[in-house]
């Protein structure tokens, strides 16, 4: 293979390394001094030229490496997290919940990781089948609500979340209060959901080759409403079958969420409403179209970010 054969490949293959944003100053300068001095060489001969070029792509490639031996969040995510594949699409929200993906079955979610990127974060969600990267995603939703601001995962198609320890990772992030798993009847569905600790702004996509959903976050304003919601909720109760139970029963119902409370309990959310004759209407018509015992349900206050009380905190005022 002849010199200049090996220079185009040393440069396509430079062309292809994902250079980390701390980097990129770097990287741009060193390219631009190389361009400069190429026009200042060109007269000096060619031989001299390619063998600046080879030095200057040989320097760029031991700056990447000791970027990576120096950037430990950098190499690890290099050895955890698949290549970025083929952008499927943005997801566009409508009253708080989109979705994407195709129907598939016998999935493993097994990896979730957190990246810092700039101003933002990313959450990246990896599939996984018969042990090896899965290439389109699982027919998947995502629905934000508030009070507390929350972001709600579900799944279909997975049969296993090997990627539930990573939950308790995200917590590192600065936007991030809580992730936690949430119960299913159906072993077919896996669920999540993650609660921030302050208003933020999030992009959610959706690629393949290999399947990944990627959320972006960045900080909100600061800003809160300081307007208190009642939430129609159910009694507490440990993680079980008992949510998944409450939930059948009040099937048909647009905001139901399960959410974790204050002492790492949980409960189901029919709906919350800004005024409290609003919330004891529906209470009262849940209570007389479900099969709800008196001492189940009841109506939570609760302020803007708070995280809801377990029931013997509970405020029926």
């Amino acid at each position: 293979m002849t010199m200049s054969n090996d220079m185009e490949r040393l440069k396509k293959s430079y062309a292809e390394i994902e250079i980390p944003t701390e980097l990129a100053a770097v990287t741009d300068a060193a390219i631009k001094r190389g361009k400069l001095e190429q026009k200042r060489r060109k007269k000096a001969g060619k031989s001299r030229w390619i063998k600046y070029v080879g030095a200057s792509v040989a320097s760029l490639f031991i700056l990447f490496t000791v970027s990576i031996n120096t950037m430990p969040a950098f190499a690890s995510s290099l050895e955890q997290i698949p290549g970025l594949g083929a952008l499927v699409r943005t997801l566009q929200f409508n009253n708080g919940s989109a979705g994407g993906g195709v129907d598939t079955d016998s999935t493993d979610i097994n990896l979730i990781s957190l990246q810092k990127k700039g101003e933002s974060e990313e959450i990246v969600i990896n599939f996984q089948k018969s042990n090896e990267a899965q290439q389109i995603v699982n027919s998947f939703g995502v629905k934000y609500s508030e009070y507390p601001n929350t972001m709600s995962f579900t799944i279909g198609g997975a049969r296993k979340f090997s990627a539930e320890k990573d939950l308790a990772l995200l917590k590192k992030s600065g936007l991030i209060m809580d992730a936690y798993q949430v119960m299913s009847l159906d072993d077919s569905l896996i669920r999540f959901n993650i609660t921030f600790n302050q208003n933020v702004r999030f992009e959610v996509k959706e690629y393949k080759e290999p399947a990944q959903v990627i959320v972006t976050l960045t900080a909100g304003p600061s800003e809160t409403s300081e307007i208190p919601v009642y939430s129609v909720r159910t009694i507490s109760s440990p993680y079980g079958d008992i949510q998944g139970n409450y939930e059948e029963l009040l099937f048909g119902l647009e905001s139901v969420r399960t959410l974790k409370d204050d002492k790492g309990n949980y409960f189901v959310e029919a709906a919350y409403f800004k005024t409290e004759a609003e919330a004891l209407t529906k209470l009262t018509q849940i209570k007389e179209a479900y099969s709800f015992k008196d001492n189940i349900l009841f109506i939570e206050r609760r302020e803007p970010l708070q995280i809801p009380a377990t029931t013997a905190e509970h405020n029926t005022k």
